[in-house]
Order: C-alpha cells, then structure tokens, then sequence
C-alpha cells in the first residue's frame, strides 16, 4: 500500500512538471530578470523608494508576478515561502480564529501596513498574532507585499521590533481601464468570485474589487474530517486624483464580512464553534513633492475590528485610528526622513461569559527622524532617533545605526545596531481570560548584518544573519493558577535569540527558474521549557522552488521543510517525534489560450501530508489542530 501511495505521488510531480515542456515557446521576459536581480524598487527599508539589492537592510518582496501565477488565497499563505516568517493557522484558512501565529525573525512583535499605514489589531490576537492576514484574501487589489525582516522601531514605532509587513495596493496608469472576473470551484465545497475593475481619466483612478467566498469542512493528511465552515465578503474601494506630477491625494476603504464555524481545543476534544467577524480599513493619503528636495506625505487611518462567537458569550471589539505626517529631503549626499506619528487603541467592547470591558484607551505618539548619509559610491551611513510617548508607559528612545558598504556593483553589505521598546497591548493588559495588568514593557537590543550578492547574470543571494536581545520580553504562560486557570500573559525576565537565513535565485535558461531559502532560529529557553518559546516555532525551514513560463503557460512548484518543531507537549513523545520535521509542497499551473482568458489550476499538500502548524499538542490523537490534506483549486479568469 505505502508502495503504490508512493508510486502515485511520484507520477503526480512528474506531470506536474513535465507539462512544462508540452505548452508553448520560451518566452522569458526582462522583468523575470529584474526580478531574481534584486533591482526592485521598494519603500519599507527607510520610508522612501530604493532598489531592494541596495537596501541596507533584510528585505524581500512578493511581486504582482507571483500573485497573478500563483494565485494564493490570501496574504497569509503568500507569506509562507518567506524566510524567516513563521505562521501557525489553527483552521483551513485562518480567517477563523483571531489566535493565529505571526513571527518574524522569532518575533510576534510585527508591525501590519496597507500603504504604509498601520494595520495592526492590537486588542483581539494576544502575543503572537498582530493583524489576521487571512482576512486579507481579495488578493486582485494587491500590487506587491514587502517584507522588511529586521528591526525597525525608530522608523515604524515601538512594536517593530521582528520587522514590518507592507501591503501595497495597486495603482494604474493614466488613461488605462481594466476589468476582470474570476470564478474558483474546489475542494472542500469551495466557491469563490471575484470582480475587479480599475480605470484612470484626466488624473484621476480608481481601483473596485469584490469578492464572496465560501468552503466547508475539510479533511486532514489521515483522511479525518475537521468541521470548518466559511462564507465570507471582501470588497476594497480605492479611488484617487493626481493633480500634477507634484501631487496626489487617494482614499483606500476596505470591508471584510463572514460568519463561520470552528473546530476549538483540538481532535481529542472538540468545541465546534460559531462566529461571525465585521471588519472595515480606512485611510486616506496626500503626497505633495513640495520641491525638487522635498517631499510631504500626510495620512489618516481608522481600522475596525469586531467579532463574536457563541451568540454573544464573546465579543471582540476594537478601534484603532490615527495619523502621520513625514516630511523627506534629499540633496545628494544626504537622506533625512522625519516626522510624527500618533495613533489610540479603544475597547468598544470585550465580553465574554465571566467580565465585560469597553472605553479602555492607549495611546502613542511620537517623533522620528532618519539620516541617510551617502558618504561616496561605496559607503552609506544611517542613523536615527525616534522618541515615544505612550500614555501607559511613558517616554522611550529607540536609536538605530546602520552602515552600508558596496565594494561593487554585485556586493551590497551592512552591519546594523538598534534599541527596541515594546509596550504591552489592551489584549495583554486587559483580557478576562489571560489579561495580565502588571505587565512591564519590553526593552532590547538588535545586532543585524547581511549582504546582497550578484554571482553572474542568472544568479543572486543574499545572506543575514541577526542577534536580539530583550528584558521582560512577553509570552503567554499556560501554567494554570488561582486567578487565571488557563494560563496568563507573563513578562520573561531576559530572552536571547539568534538566527540567520539564506536565499538564492536561479534562472535557469528554456524559461526555467529556481530559488532556495533557509532559515535558522534559537531562542533560549526557559528552565524547564523547550527552545524558540517553548516550542512554538521550528528550529529550521527550507524553501524550495521551481517556476516555469512560456508564452502560454505557466507551472510553479514550491516546496517548506519544517525541521525539530517540540515536542514536548505531547504526552506520547513517540508518535509526537514522527511529526517535528516534515515536507509540504504546493503546486500552481496557468494556461492562457487568449490575451483575456487564463486558465489556472492549484494543489496544495500534493503529497498528502499529515502535519500542523501549531505547537499546542504533536499527538494527532490529542488536542491536535490538523492542517488541510490534499486539496485542489480550479479557476477561469476572463480579462477586458
């Protein structure tokens, strides 16, 4: 039996693959070659636009390209193939559960943007889960997703201490109009359409998608059903005008719907759970180029997030909402970023069957500034200053240095010092169930150093390494006590952690390509605890893949090894140990017969692997939350 299983995934990779040469001719274009060389253009680094291979910092970017060939579910699973980003669904899709894992670098302390602008649920998703991603699933109005996996707390505030995460939304150029439709059938009763349509006249655009989506229960890798139900609504409205070549003014609103059910507390005992979420994002934009050596980008933001669960035996309800005005001078030599940022976190209401708590506000406000001193063609350094003033635990100084050194064209390295302060949010403070008001703030320290490298025409790396080290660092403690029987949030009295990851990029020649990540972490442990927060992240992870395009086709693979998750909750350590360490692999195929019409197939767990992605329990006959098996997606999309 294991022999024909086997055998049958085998020949499942093998046409995967081999219908690469079957489609169409060659045809591998120069922005392929842009985009394995490192020369795009990214803003998260140090808040203005340079090339991500001259970035000093660990930067990476997930292209429209990869979005439109990939086609991945949400920004969540975008991020899977990043290295050193870990994330931890409890469900299917994790548009479920507000308990899901976020880490950069080991860090859940992750800064969310959508156009530079705050996006973080401060209030609803406790110590490892920032912003729910998932919900970010109408991917048609995504342009590109940075990934900034360093410290950035004198840039982008205290909580930036693990990195930053940019949503960039599309634009369109003057005088072009696009519309499209998308249907998707799969496994799992799935049905999703979207439609979009962007346009641009006499300076102004405009960008309107809408998408409704429903899946139901799954199975797992053994073939065991797991009830998880989902119908959802997400529509983005973003219309902007552009006065001149000086000046642009844009609002950006977005609104997530569903109503959903769940599998709580695990296969050995499971809680099936209603719920329903009301989310909506609010932001509006004006960038002026005052002067050839400056530029002012003033926003405002508003962001809403309410759910509930069990007919009102929970209730999750927050507001976040602020503002941010940065002013940017260049004058050859140097690069000075500056300005205020302010925003509040309110508790409109949180409720469950024991407490209720609503009108609880914290807020942050503070002053920024950057330089960027380019000493000549080889040498560049940084240095900034970012003071806060949060109104729970008052004032803070975050400085930051970063110097830069290019020997050459294809060697970009620097080496970096940065101060961290991390404030406890509402969730900490005040949740009924793990609410810990005693909370101190998190302080550390960062040393960072990496380098960007072209080795010939078809191949670029890079390579960083990182050491961080904090006192009082946050964690959630599930040792029951008096007062809180299912475990509290509690502060650490020191935490060291230390990693490095690695990626190449490979183009292949006969429209093949190639890329490689891996990515290592240690997180010292506490006594009587496993490494990496008792376990809660994986030692290692390997990221393999292989893209193929022709004039008509298309066929992505990729590959995440997870390597030494703990085991040391399960109660059984032999059949926990089966499950540390294994592979998934995703597959996306496109095949396009028309200019206006693609169509698109996806696997995803091609082989079928029993895994989770949580570290609560390793047993899958315990409180173990199962990962989809093998399932597929399949798709038209009529362009005009």
């Amino acid at each position: 039996m294991n022999k024909v299983k086997a055998l049958g995934n085998a020949v499942l990779m093998s046409v995967l693959m081999s219908t690469s040469v079957v489609w169409g001719t060659t045809a591998f274009a120069a922005d392929n070659l842009q985009e394995y060389s490192l020369d795009t253009m990214v803003v998260t680094a140090s808040r203005t636009s340079e090339e991500e291979f001259k970035a000093n910092a660990n930067i990476q970017v997930i292209t429209r390209k990869q979005i439109e060939e990939r086609h991945f579910d949400n920004i969540s699973q975008a991020l899977r193939d990043i290295p050193g980003v870990f994330i931890a669904h409890y469900g299917s899709n994790g548009e479920g559960s507000i308990s899901n894992n976020l880490y950069i670098n080991g860090s859940s302390n992750v800064v969310v943007l959508i156009d530079g602008q705050r996006a973080n649920i401060n209030g609803s998703c406790g110590t490892a889960g920032k912003m729910a991603l998932a919900e970010i699933s109408n991917m048609e109005g995504v342009e590109k997703v940075e990934i900034l996996k360093s410290s950035a707390s004198t840039l982008y505030g205290s909580d930036a201490q693990g990195g930053v995460i940019n949503i960039i939304t599309r634009k369109i150029k003057d005088g072009e109009s696009k519309s499209k439709i998308t249907a998707i059938t799969g496994s799992y009763d799935r049905e999703q359409y979207n439609f979009s349509h962007s346009g641009s006249k006499d300076g102004f655009y405009w960008n309107i998608s809408a998408q409704k989506k429903r899946t139901g229960d799954y199975k797992d890798g053994w073939g065991r059903k797991i009830v998880d139900k989902l119908d959802a609504t997400n529509n983005t409205y973003k219309i902007g005008k552009r006065f001149n070549d000086n000046a642009e003014l844009f609002v950006n609103y977005m609104t997530y719907k569903s109503d959903y059910v769940i599998t709580n507390s695990g296969w050995s005992a499971p809680d099936i759970t209603p719920g329903t979420r009301d989310n909506s994002r609010f932001e509006t934009v004006y960038n002026q180029k005052v002067n050839n050596n400056l530029e002012n980008n003033l926003s405002y933001f508003r962001n809403r997030n309410k759910g509930q669960e069990k007919d009102y035996f929970k209730v999750n309800d927050f507001t976040t909402e602020g503002f941010s005005d940065q002013l940017t001078y260049k004058d050859g030599k140097h690069t000075i970023v500056s300005g205020i940022d302010y925003y509040r976190d309110k508790v409109n209401l949180y409720k469950n069957k024991s407490a209720n708590t609503s009108g609880v506000k914290i807020s942050n406000k503070s002053f920024f500034v950057q330089d960027e001193w380019t000493f000549n063609d080889k040498w560049k350094f940084t240095s900034g200053l970012r003071m806060d003033d949060q109104s729970r635990y008052g004032r803070a100084n975050t400085p930051s240095f970063v110097l830069g050194y290019s020997p050459s064209d294809k060697i970009n390295a620097y080496f970096g010092y940065k101060r961290f302060f991390t404030a406890p949010y509402i969730a900490h403070l005040y949740s009924a169930v793990y609410g810990n008001p005693d909370l101190r703030a998190e302080r550390g320290t960062s040393l960072e150093a990496g380098m960007n490298f072209i080795i010939d025409d078809t191949t670029t790396g890079s390579l960083n390494v990182f050491k961080r080290d904090s006192n009082d660092a946050m964690a959630y403690d599930a040792t029951p006590t008096a007062t809180h029987p299912k475990g509290q949030y509690v502060n650490i009295a020191q935490e060291h952690a230390r990693g490095a990851s690695l990626r190449l990029n490979k183009i292949l020649g006969n429209g093949f390509s190639a890329n490689v990540g891996y990515n290592y972490l240690y997180i010292k442990p506490d006594a009587g605890k496993a490494p990496n927060r008792n376990g809660a992240m994986p030692r290692s992870n390997f990221n393999l893949g292989m893209n193929y395009n022709s004039s008509k086709f298309n066929v992505d693979l990729a590959g995440r090894l997870t390597v030494g998750k703990a085991q040391n909750r399960s109660k059984n350590q032999t059949i926990g140990k089966s499950f540390r360490t294994y592979w998934v692999w995703d597959s996306a195929v496109n095949y396009k017969p028309t200019k206006t019409i693609n169509i698109f197939a996806r696997v995803n767990n091609i082989f079928n692997r029993m895994y989770t992605e949580t570290s609560y329990e390793l047993n899958p006959n315990d409180k173990w939350f199962s990962a989809p098996g093998r399932n597929f997606e399949l798709g038209v999309e009529y362009s005009f």
